[in-house]
């Protein structure tokens, strides 16, 4: 579980420089709302957009992901 805890606090690492970067003001005083993170992977999707990747590709791929992670920790 230790590569789990470091892999999300890199990723509040990230939602935490994104919501600074945006100017957000929407830190809660425990946790992010969760449009936070669904702005900061729209904007993702875009970047990949951009660059020439399918976003849905993308999504359905970290899908994949996220259950095999979720069932490997079950």
């Amino acid at each position: 579980m230790t590569e789990e805890v470091s892999r999300t606090e890199l990723a509040q690492t990230a939602l935490d420089a994104y919501t600074f970067a945006e100017g957000a003001g929407r830190r809660l005083e425990e946790s992010v709302p969760s449009c936070a993170i669904i702005d900061l992977i729209t904007d993702l999707l875009l970047l990949a957009d951009q660059r020439g990747r399918d976003p849905l590709s993308i999504v359905r791929k970290a899908e994949r992901h996220l259950l095999a992670e979720i069932a490997a920790y079950e």
